[in-house]
C-alpha cells in the first residue's frame, strides 16, 4: 500500500514536470499572439512614433545617444534588460510627456499594450536590481534635462526596430525548432533534446 502510494506520487511528479517543461517549450509560441499580430502592432507604433516625434521640438543633441549599438545586443539577449528598458520608456519618458491630445494618449496606451503583450509572450524572472546599461541611460536622460524627452522620443524608432528584430528572431527560432530537434547558437547547428527550454 505504501509502495503504491509512493509510485502514484512519483508518477504525479513526473507528469507535472513534463507539463511544466511542455509549457516552457511553448511559452513564446503557444501562449503568445499569432505570428503577425505583434509585428503589426510594432509597425503601427512606428507610424505613430513618427507623428509623435513631429509634435515635439527636434532633438538637437547629436553627439549623445541613449540607445547605443552595444545596447541592442543586450536587448536581443536579455529579457530583464528588455523589461527595464520598456519600463524606462513607459515611466520615465512617457510619464514626463505632456499628454495633451488623443493621439499622444493613444500612442502611450498602444506602447503599454505592446509591452504587456511582449511580457505575456516571453517569460522572464524579474529583477529588483537595475542593470548598469539602464542606469547609464537614465543618467544621460536626466542629465540633459527636459531635452531628455526629445532625445528619447527621437530614438523611439530605434527601440521599435529592436523589438521588431527581436520578434523576428524569436519566430525564426520557433519555426526552426518546430521542424526538428535542432537549434542554432553562435552560428552552429546542434541537436538538442528540447529546442526552446
Amino acid at each position: 500500500m505504501l509502495v503504491n502510494c509512493i509510485l502514484r506520487c512519483g508518477l504525479l511528479l513526473v507528469t507535472l514536470s513534463l507539463a511544466i517543461a511542455r509549457h516552457r517549450q511553448s511559452s513564446f509560441s503557444k501562449s503568445c499572439y499569432p505570428r503577425g499580430t505583434l509585428s503589426q502592432a510594432v509597425d503601427a507604433l512606428h507610424t505613430k512614433a513618427a507623428w509623435l516625434k513631429a509634435t515635439i521640438p527636434e532633438d538637437r543633441i547629436k553627439n549623445i545617444r541613449l540607445l547605443k549599438k552595444n545596447t541592442e545586443k543586450q536587448f536581443m539577449k536579455n529579457c530583464q534588460f528588455q523589461e527595464q528598458l520598456l519600463s524606462f520608456f513607459m515611466e520615465d519618458v512617457f510619464g514626463q510627456l505632456q499628454l495633451q491630445g488623443c493621439k499622444k494618449i493613444q500612442f502611450v496606451e498602444d506602447f503599454h499594450s505592446l509591452r504587456q503583450r511582449l511580457s505575456h509572450c516571453i517569460s522572464c524572472a524579474s529583477s529588483a536590481r537595475e542593470m548598469k546599461s539602464i542606469t547609464r541611460i537614465k543618467r544621460i536622460y536626466y542629465g540633459i534635462g527636459e531635452k531628455g524627452i526629445y532625445k528619447a522620443i527621437s530614438e523611439l524608432d530605434i527601440l521599435l526596430s529592436w523589438i521588431k528584430k527581436f520578434l523576428e528572431s524569436q519566430h525564426a527560432r520557433i519555426s526552426w525548432c518546430a521542424r526538428g530537434t535542432y537549434q542554432i547558437t553562435a552560428n552552429k547547428i546542434h541537436k538538442v533534446p528540447n529546442c526552446l527550454e
